[in-house]
């Protein structure tokens, strides 16, 4: 039965808070959680999955079963990776298969969040499912990354030069290539475009998330890089604080993990339902329901549909769980007029108007003069801003022609009443 130490990094370093075991494969996969006693005797535990994994009493002695369906409990899931950190897993392993166990602790420290995993109760260490072979440090420039990239699209397996990039890149969720790395004495997360795209991406997630900065929604800190004459966006990690030691790790969990949900049940749930656990987790509500109102229209503005709840996060505080500043926010071009988002909106479900997420203000703690004012703010700065940044930011007008269609909603007419 695969076994792992789970820890969470705290303010004095990784602490061991209890232990992980997991069974079964594909849909019999399932997982139990015990807490430790010395962890829920400590002043400053905190809940590793505040819904699935809820902290007991100092001297209770209970064991967390997952639900049918959850391989991992949601918020240990959290820490692997999907996506291109699982293709990158995938080539090192060759043709011996992995399970979610294997991704989880195979992961390095560069993980989001604060958890940790082991062999024991000695340290974190990297699991490896597989053989891995000595590689001669973790540094790995942007260039040498964007020529991983490069080569990892045209070679099968992960050749040895490679390996660096494995412990750089493995860590992060989404499926464009990226990886962490060091810029200016602070940690990023650098994404790269690849040879097969249509658009330039890192160029369209810059804007975006320029864009939302000016309409209020707070965002790390980004840039954008030209590197081997090809764009590097560059987003600042908001889940490491620099200290005497180097970076703290901050607790984080998705919005799948405050909801409880299982992947497959993401477009059933809805803005309204990660405000109802604000409420209830949050320790600062007020504020960040109202900065939930607003990611959620600037993602109708700007036809951000891919705001599936791996794409919301929380960080831990000491006293709750506070919404992290946005990320994965971009502009998606498409066909038509009718357009959904990723989770439900307001009463027309998913449909991605200003007019159905003002059918539900209250579950924000908004008037909905209050919203409209906001909305109306928002659409103009939109309207207003977008075309220019795209510009500044070299944009060719064929690129601006494509884009235009992601911001339909700014010409949406919104009732007073």
């Amino acid at each position: 039965m695969p076994t792992a130490y789970v820890y969470v990094h705290l303010e004095e370093g990784p602490v061991p808070a209890g232990i992980l075991e997991t069974s079964g494969t594909g849909r019999e996969a399932g997982a139990r959680f015990r807490y430790g006693r010395r962890y829920l005797q400590r002043e400053d535990r905190l809940a590793i999955d505040p819904v699935q994994l809820p902290l007991t009493a100092p001297d209770a002695d209970r064991e967390y079963i997952t639900e049918e369906g959850f391989a991992l409990f949601n918020g240990i899931r959290d820490a692997a990776p999907d996506g291109w950190g699982r293709h990158l897993m995938e080539r090192a392993a060759g043709a011996q298969a992995l399970s979610e166990f294997d991704y989880l602790v195979a992961t390095g420290e560069s993980r989001v969040g604060a958890l940790a995993f082991g062999t024991d109760l000695s340290g974190p260490c990297r699991i490896f499912p597989w053989v891995e072979e000595e590689v001669d440090g973790e540094t790995l420039d942007l260039a040498g990354m964007i020529e991983s990239v490069r080569e990892l699209d045209t070679t099968e397996g992960l050749p040895r030069k490679h390996r660096r990039f494995l412990l750089r890149g493995s860590s992060l969720g989404g499926a464009r290539p990226k990886a962490t790395t060091e810029y200016d004495g602070r940690q990023w997360i650098a994404k790269f475009g690849r040879a097969d795209d249509r658009s330039p991406m890192c160029r369209i997630e810059y804007v975006t998330m320029k864009l939302a900065e000016q309409v209020g929604i707070i965002v790390p800190s980004v840039r954008l890089e030209k590197v081997l004459d090809q764009d590097v966006y560059l987003i600042e990690r908001f889940d490491r604080v620099r200290n005497e030691r180097g970076y703290r790790r901050l607790p984080f969990i998705s919005g799948l993990t405050i909801l409880g949900a299982h992947e497959s049940e993401s477009s059933r749930q809805s803005y309204r339902g990660l405000a109802d656990q604000l409420r209830r987790f949050g320790s600062e509500p007020t504020q960040d329901l109202q900065q939930l109102w607003r990611r959620m229209v600037f993602n109708i503005l700007c036809n951000n549909n891919d705001d599936h709840l791996r794409n919301h996060g929380f960080l831990w505080d000491g006293r709750g769980w506070l919404l992290s500043p946005g990320y994965d926010i971009v502009a998606f071009p498409q066909v038509g007029t009718e357009r959904d988002l990723a989770i439900g909106v307001g009463r027309n479900g998913r449909r991605a108007t200003i007019e159905n997420a003002l059918t539900d203000v209250a579950s924000f703690g908004l008037s909905r003069s209050e919203a409209i004012s906001i909305a109306r703010t928002m659409q103009k700065i939109v309207k207003k801003s977008w075309e220019r940044l795209c510009v500044n930011n070299g944009f060719t007008g064929l690129e601006i022609a494509r884009l235009r269609a992601c911001f339909i909603a700014c010409d949406e007419t919104i009732q007073s009443k």
